[in-house]
């Protein structure tokens, strides 16, 4: 658990499972855009934990976060991406944000492919074709699944990593929104996955996030992080069995 935004604080039930918790929130320059001070400092906190092959932290704004997971790896993964928007908008020098980080993964030379999950009608705003970013366009897995796999997942290994704004607003509830995938869609694929690749590490954001006044979830907040933790333990509970221990390695500050 990293805790960036205290997002997860608000979650008894996930949190009730054994757990490393490591706390970030006042760590300045992190939110949405990261400057190389804050990646830097989130890659240290995550080096002693490098064994944990999955990760929960807060709002869509920290997807990037996942970059640095994916950076220690160096070994040849495909990252599976469920993601309401694709995070792949144009880069701006070694600028890091939650809308370009899959463009710096795919730099990785170990980062074969990123295959992005989205909804029925996904956010394409700034979105540039890339020869190794493939969407699969229908919600459900497809069928034959082992024969889809062996032309859009290039590697054994694969890396899953899920924004929760993939998900229908009554499975989830986000700050950026929600998308057209059923949380029994999003297990479908991930038992398609867990059957035909090696899942070496994962990662779950999109929380809800509360008012910067607030210090306490009101009604509509609490039926929102409600909907948020029945999502996250069922995506706890079907990954938790299926990953590769230790798999992850920690990432460097370097990258």
């Amino acid at each position: 658990m990293l805790n960036l935004d205290d997002t997860l604080t608000w979650q008894p039930a996930l949190l009730a499972a054994p757990h490393e918790w490591i706390d970030l929130r006042h760590l300045p320059g992190k939110n949405a855009c990261a400057t190389p001070e804050a990646l830097a400092a989130i890659a240290a906190a995550l080096a002693p934990h490098q064994e944990v092959p999955l990760c929960f932290w807060g709002a869509g704004e920290y997807h990037y976060v996942t970059l640095l997971r994916l950076q220690a790896l160096r070994r040849p993964v495909t990252l599976v991406l469920f993601d309401h928007h694709h995070d792949a908008a144009p880069l701006q020098g070694d600028l890091v944000t939650c809308g370009n980080w899959v463009r710096h993964a795919l730099n990785l030379p170990w980062v074969r492919r990123a295959v992005w999950v989205g909804g029925r009608h996904p956010e394409m705003q700034l979105y540039l074709p890339h020869p190794r970013l493939l969407r699969a366009a229908e919600p459900t897995p497809p069928e034959p699944f082992a024969e889809w796999a062996l032309q859009a997942i290039p590697t054994a290994d694969v890396y899953i990593s899920i924004d929760k704004d993939v998900l229908t607003g009554d499975d989830s509830a986000t700050t950026w929104g929600a998308g057209d995938l059923a949380l029994a869609e999003l297990m479908d694929w991930l038992k398609a996955l867990a059957r035909h690749r090696r899942i070496v590490g994962a990662d779950v954001c999109g929380e809800w996030s509360l008012s910067p006044a607030q210090v306490f979830p009101g009604p509509q907040d609490r039926r929102a992080i409600a909907r948020n933790q029945r999502a996250n333990l069922a995506i706890r509970d079907l990954l938790a069995p299926a990953l590769v221990p230790g798999a992850p390695a920690a990432p460097s500050r370097t990258g």
